[in-house]
């Protein structure tokens, strides 16, 4: 797009004109990329491309701006009463409380530029804009800019704040260009940066050099100190003597349970779930009994680990966890690894005390022990026997696993890996996912935050397209396929249109999900709406038949050659595509024809990374076509639509967690710390009843095998062990949520506002409820499996009891009956579950063609057990990671793709 504009279009003058939807970022991200690689630098460099451009158009005014505007309209309509004219309305000694503002009125003379000049024709020329910097913030930037350059000083303004009413705040929270005309210099690098003087990092490990920046809380933001006092609630019985009601009947996500037993022998039906109770003072049930560590005496020693990226919680997780432990006798000793399972493998420990965790309390990202693991999980069996060397090396009684799904299988395996080496550790795991993809888990951390953030985000986007009356949005968003985000976020904002895998208009086909955009376009249009939004997360794409096939291809032909990682690489690429593939990929713009070929390897992969494939301008490319196609063949009569494309991959990931979220991390902190506390390992806590008051909330501990699912490789005769991620709308007994919303042609966008900390908006018990929340106990078993067990033990105390032989042939046909209901119900589920997988829920690994690609270390297999202690193989892909190369064949040739144990025919 830019060379076409420079080549075809020029101004008056006969410039040459950049295109107005110029993304400087990624033209500057590129050409940053292309002279580290002719520099030969060995530092990996994958830029992530991030546009701001609608995010200020239609928020709601800060207090600030609420008393300056009323300030200016009370005088405007002064100069009105006084019948003066030429002036524009202004205020002077901002920098005071609002009381002490003084109202000016400046006439428009003053306002013209140094610039203004004189034409040939003797009038006079002046700028429509003026941008005049202010000294004291350019000299401010040139002081800090070293400073900044050589260490991490970032600020977390956070979302704004409404509770305090018409408080416009501090200095520190008003602009800072309008400070620089009123304040001297050093006041003004005082409010920037308080503390100049940065203390060194500190080093973690010499061999490989492992820094870590030191925090200084002067130099937090307002909001971010303000957050640090927050004092998270959690239910107050949790503080008192407590028992452990042992659950020994709990659901599992695994239907072939006989294969994970084989997997875990050691772990596998040994973990019970269990609940923790407050013991009455007539109860004869006694309270916990903590163990006591190996070597006496010594303090216990727990050590945490971020086993996921960035996700709002993470540190309340850890500050719970300290603050239980901190209260043994002796107070236990708590550490933790820094960078993720790297530190864990190599052991990069730092001691986490009390000075150190009131730094991060309730604050956002992951700042305190850091996620550096590229691919996100244990894949091979050189890492666990590594961490298990490193637990015993540390001396751990305890290891907390703090992520989302993929960490918590991890967990698993290492707890199977303990208990074979008979390691006296207890391993926990904690729910933390912006996906809330837990089965059996009714909410986990993150994912209020996440959904409260974007949601306000939607919503503004949705209010600046009205705004303008012409302009589509297409926004990329977090999430898989079945995203619980994106559902979250329709119902709060109402977008026009959300792409979800399984929906009965868009299907798998690419030309499909166009069309029905385009006519909902359309639609809107002949109501008088030439505006709108469109959802896309980012996991829908796997939905669509044809992109997945290029998707395969391409890396079919970078598996079978070698490419330089540059532009002049796509043209040979594209030309061993097959023709619909070619084709397809040359309607796409070069950038993301970049991002398809390379975007894997710029991350140390050989598959496609979803993250870094831009589907929203894929998408937007396509509907631009074929609306140019139905204007050419005379079914549009004027050009009306304008689209725009925002993706929000990265939004709210470190956000300052609500309320509900600190609470629940906290909470859930303060659990795993218990459960070390007495010897249970093998469990991932968990609170239900979410949707009460948090007094009433209850925790316990699922088995992390209960969170497993098995899948059989026919073609590589091997098992592998993967997390059973939970997909609510697929479940049965659920309504499909945006049935209550209005017609997507009728739809307006709902703009809810920021997330709020304090004040009313607080208050309102919808804020900290949500769709899953909501609709999560009609899917947990729990309860009905415990009916049936009261239910199976009642007929087992008759037959033992029987004093006649008929009751005893009774009973036996009642449980013989029961067993085969109950197996004609598995084989049921099991059927609509195969006719009900989409596309989506099929992995590349899983087509009927494979790349070939180098042998690395042996990874763990069916064929080679983990650390000789009987655990089950595993299998890993990385999170959008796709494998298979496509069968050859022409235009209109059948290519058969078995997918998952079926067979599916699709015509090319």
């Amino acid at each position: 797009a830019v060379q076409v504009s420079l080549i075809s279009h020029s101004d008056s003058r006969g410039m040459p004109l950049l295109p107005t939807d110029l993304e400087a970022e990624r033209i500057l991200g590129r050409f940053v990329q292309q002279n580290m690689k002719a520099a030969r630098n060995t530092h990996v460099f994958a830029p992530r491309f991030h546009n701001m451009e609608f995010m200020t158009y239609a928020p709601l005014p800060s207090a600030f701006d609420c008393a300056f505007g009323y300030a200016l309209g009370q005088t405007a309509g002064a100069l009105v009463f006084e019948r003066r004219t030429f002036y524009v309305a202004s205020c002077m000694d901002m920098h005071l409380p609002v009381a002490e503002w003084q109202p000016v009125a400046l006439p428009f003379s003053a306002l013209y530029p140094a610039s203004a000049s004189g034409q040939e024709d003797g009038s006079l020329r002046i700028p429509r804009t003026s941008e005049v910097p202010r000294k004291n913030i350019e000299e401010a930037y040139e002081h800090f800019k070293d400073i900044w350059i050589g260490a991490n000083v970032f600020q977390a303004q956070g979302p704004m704040q409404f509770g305090d009413g018409a408080d416009v705040g501090p200095l520190s929270e008003r602009p800072l260009v309008l400070l620089a005309d009123c304040i001297g210099l050093e006041e003004l690098k005082r409010i920037i940066q308080p503390v100049e003087e940065l203390p060194p990092a500190v080093c973690i490990s010499s061999q490989p050099t492992v820094m870590r920046d030191v925090r200084i809380l002067a130099n937090l933001s307002a909001l971010e100190q303000r957050r640090l006092r927050y004092e998270p609630e959690m239910p107050t019985y949790l503080q008192g003597q407590l028992r452990a009601q042992n659950v020994h009947v709990f659901p599992q996500a695994c239907d072939t349970v006989d294969v994970l037993a084989k997997a875990f022998p050691h772990t596998y039906g040994r973990c019970n779930a269990m609940r923790f109770l407050p013991v009455e003072q007539t109860s004869a049930n006694p309270p916990l009994g903590r163990v006591e560590s190996p070597a006496l005496r010594r303090p216990r020693r727990v050590g945490i680990v971020f086993g996921s990226n960035q996700a709002p919680g993470f540190h309340s997780v850890i500050a719970g966890v300290f603050d239980h432990l901190a209260g043994e006798k002796p107070p236990a000793e708590v550490i933790g690894f820094q960078g993720g399972y790297e530190g864990l493998i190599k052991g990069f420990v730092m001691k986490i005390d009390a000075q150190v965790i009131d730094q991060y309390r309730n604050l956002g990202g992951q700042d305190l022990l850091c996620y550096s693991s590229e691919g996100g999980c244990l894949v091979f069996k050189d890492h666990l026997s590594a961490v298990t060397g490193t637990i015993r090396k540390q001396g751990l009684d305890g290891l907390v696993v703090v992520g989302n799904m993929e960490a918590q299988v991890d967990a698993a395996f290492i707890t199977e890996a303990c208990a074979a080496q008979r390691l006296q550790c207890s391993v926990i795991g904690v729910p933390v996912s912006i996906d809330c993809d837990f089965p059996f888990v009714q909410q986990s951390i993150g994912y209020d935050t996440v959904c409260h953030t974007l949601s306000a985000y939607i919503g503004q986007l949705g209010c600046m397209a009205q705004a303008t009356g012409r302009l589509w949005i297409f926004v990329r968003m977090t999430g898989d396929a079945w995203s619980h985000v994106a559902v979250q976020c329709t119902l709060q904002a109402h977008p026009n249109i959300v792409l979800l895998s399984g929906s009965k208009l868009h299907g798998q086909s690419l030309p499909g999900i166009v069309q029905h955009v385009c006519d909902l376009i359309l639609q809107r249009h002949e109501a008088g709406h030439d505006y709108g939004m469109v959802l896309l997360p980012l996991g829908f794409v796997q939905d669509i038949t044809e992109l997945r096939l290029l998707f395969t291809e391409v890396m079919q032909v970078q598996a079978n050659g070698s490419y330089e990682t540059g532009w002049d690489s796509i043209p040979t690429i594209a030309s061993k595509l097959e023709h619909c593939s070619a084709a397809l990929f040359d309607l796409m713009p070069r950038d993301v024809q970049f991002e398809i070929c390379f975007g894997g390897r710029e991350r140390e992969g050989r598959h496609n990374h979803l993250s870094t494939i831009s589907t929203d301008r894929l998408i937007l490319r396509f509907v631009e076509i074929e609306l140019q196609r139905r204007k050419d063949l005379g079914f549009i009569t004027q050009d009306f639509f304008r689209g725009a494309c925002h993706p929000m991959l990265h939004h709210a990931r470190s956000a300052l967690p609500s309320n509900f979220d600190c609470d629940l991390a906290y909470t859930l902190g303060w659990g795993a710390a218990l459960l070390t506390c007495i010897g249970r390992t093998g469990l991932l806590v968990s609170a239900s009843n979410l949707n009460a008051s948090v007094q009433d909330w209850v925790l316990g501990g699922l088995p992390l095998t209960s969170l497993l699912r098995t899948y059989f490789d026919e073609e590589a005769n091997e098992v592998s062990i993967l997390p059973a991620n939970l997909q609510l709308l697929r479940q049965r007994g659920i309504i499909r949520p945006f049935s209550n919303l209005p017609a997507m042609r009728d739809r307006c966008g709902v703009y809810r506002g920021p997330l709020q900390f304090w004040g009313e908006a607080t208050l309102d018990p919808q804020t900290r409820t949500t769709w899953f929340m909501e609709n999560f106990p009609i899917q947990d078993p729990t309860s009905l499996l415990q009916d049936i067990s009261s239910l199976a033990g009642e007929l087992q105390s008759m037959m033992a009891t029987a004093q006649a032989e008929s009751r005893l042939y009774a009973v036996n046909s009642v449980l013989t009956n029961a067993l085969s209901t109950l197996d004609t119900y598995k084989a049921l589920d099991a059927s609509s579950r195969r006719l009900a997988q989409s596309l989506a829920d099929v992995p590349m690994s899983s087509m009927a063609w494979k790349v070939n690609v180098e042998k690395g270390p042996p990874r763990r297999s069916a064929s080679s057990s983990l650390l000789d202690s009987g655990c089950g193989p595993r299998q890993r892909s990385a999170s959008g990671g796709m494998q298979g190369s496509p069968g050859r064949g022409g235009v209109g040739d059948w290519s058969l793709i078995c997918l998952s144990g079926r067979s599916v025919a699709t015509r090319w």
